[in-house]
């Protein structure tokens, strides 16, 4: 009988946080993590129709595509998830996934809420973790002084997140990202050490 990804799938982890959490920092120090410590792991590169931001680079932030390409890949069952987040369609390839796991890798996906869910549904081993922001206030302090985005796109996440935050309970572990250390080692321990022994 052929392996699928299902059989792989406890190496599957789902991380899922509103923006400004902290997810991108805390993946990096993962990886970061990973490499010096020679751990096999792959940090899946989601596609989107979203205009890059500064110093994002395609092919390492994400693969940037246009719509039509985007429609295509649905139609041609490419993606194991895929969802519309502020106005634009990100989705996850699978072909990426099911070599990096079936060679033994650990695999990040870090999606929003909606396609974490369908993820969880197709594949139930898979850990998720929900990281959030100390508070709602604090979110908007984060995205305020990162300066990537319009007032009025900052306004749009954080009610956004408010509805996101609701959704952690769905998630198998949640981490608060009150001190990055903490959180860090929080998810460290999700990763790597559970069910390892």
């Amino acid at each position: 009988m052929p392996r699928t990804l299902n059989n792989f799938s406890e190496n599957l982890i789902i991380i899922t946080a509103p923006s400004g959490a902290g997810k991108t920092t805390l993946i990096k120090n993962i990886l970061k993590y990973a490499q010096e410590n020679e751990e096999k792991i792959f940090l899946s590169i989601s596609h989107t129709t979203r205009k890059p931001r500064k110093g994002e680079i395609n092919g390492k932030d994400y693969l940037f595509v246009d719509e039509e390409t985007f429609n295509k890949n649905i139609q041609g069952n490419k993606y194991i998830e895929y969802a519309i987040v502020h106005e634009n369609l990100y989705g996850t390839p699978q072909e990426f996934i099911d070599s990096k796991i079936q060679s033994g890798y650990k695999v990040l996906l870090e999606i929003d809420w909606q396609g974490a869910l369908n993820v969880m549904q197709k594949y139930p081993l898979a850990k998720s973790i929900f990281i959030s922001p100390p508070s709602i206030e604090e979110l908007k302090d984060r995205l305020v002084k990162r300066g990537l985005d319009s007032e009025e796109v900052i306004n749009k996440r954080v009610a956004g997140a408010a509805l996101e935050m609701e959704k952690s309970s769905k998630f198998q572990y949640e981490i608060t990202n009150i001190s990055l250390d903490i959180a860090t080692k929080n998810l460290l321990n999700i990763i790597f050490r559970e069910n390892n022994g």
